[in-house]
């Protein structure tokens, strides 16, 4: 039987087996309430994210991620969940190690409906690295400039660990994003030029 059409007790039953984590919390007390309340309005707004309680609370959750962005519009991939908005003025920025070599380090810039700006990253090290792609899941940030130097500076904090100070190709990275945020934040030092008359 369609999860919609299950009288509400087989719902609650439906939830109660499942276990959130904290941040999943505020709406599944939400969605809890409106069950119990009969409020149609909630429920169906709750509803239309999906076919099981899982997939419609975690969809309901990444859409209100979305609308940060601007994001408003509602599809779902092949497997009904909510599928990733495309965002605007997308941009990578890359930092090679070596030339000739596929790029491990790169920074994702991307820009919301709304003019909201977020990062994705990745970067690597001789024993490890870290990335994630650009998402809605990111920071939030007014402007592309500063969305620019958070990501520099998380690059940077991360690169400068562990083994990242022994290794010869991490170092290459990490000069050239110290380069880029020290030009981005005006700490580069600019040759000025004198012309006399």
């Amino acid at each position: 039987m369609d999860y919609k059409s299950l009288p509400v007790y087989e719902k609650l039953k439906r939830i109660q087996e499942l276990n959130f984590c904290r941040a999943e919390r505020h709406n599944v007390a939400v969605y809890l309430s409106a069950l119990r309340h009969n409020d149609r309005q909630v429920i169906d707004e709750y509803e239309r994210f999906g076919d099981s309680p899982r997939q419609l609370l975690m969809n309901k959750r990444e859409y209100e991620r979305h609308l940060l962005f601007g994001f408003t519009g509602i599809a779902f991939n092949e497997y009904g969940w909510l599928a990733n908005p495309e965002f605007l003025e997308r941009e990578e920025i890359q930092f090679p190690h070596r030339n000739g070599w596929a790029v491990s380090n790169y920074i994702t810039l991307g820009m919301g409906l709304n003019g909201k700006w977020t990062y994705g990253m990745r970067y690597s090290y001789s024993t490890g690295g870290h990335g994630y792609g650009l998402n809605v899941w990111g920071k939030l940030f007014d402007n592309r400039k500063d969305c620019l130097k958070a990501a520099l500076d998380e690059m940077m904090t991360g690169l400068d660990k562990d083994s990242a100070k022994t290794d010869k190709y991490a170092i290459i990275v990490l000069k050239q994003v110290k380069s880029l945020f020290d030009e981005i934040t005006g700490r580069k030092a600019i040759q000025l030029s004198l012309s006399f008359f």
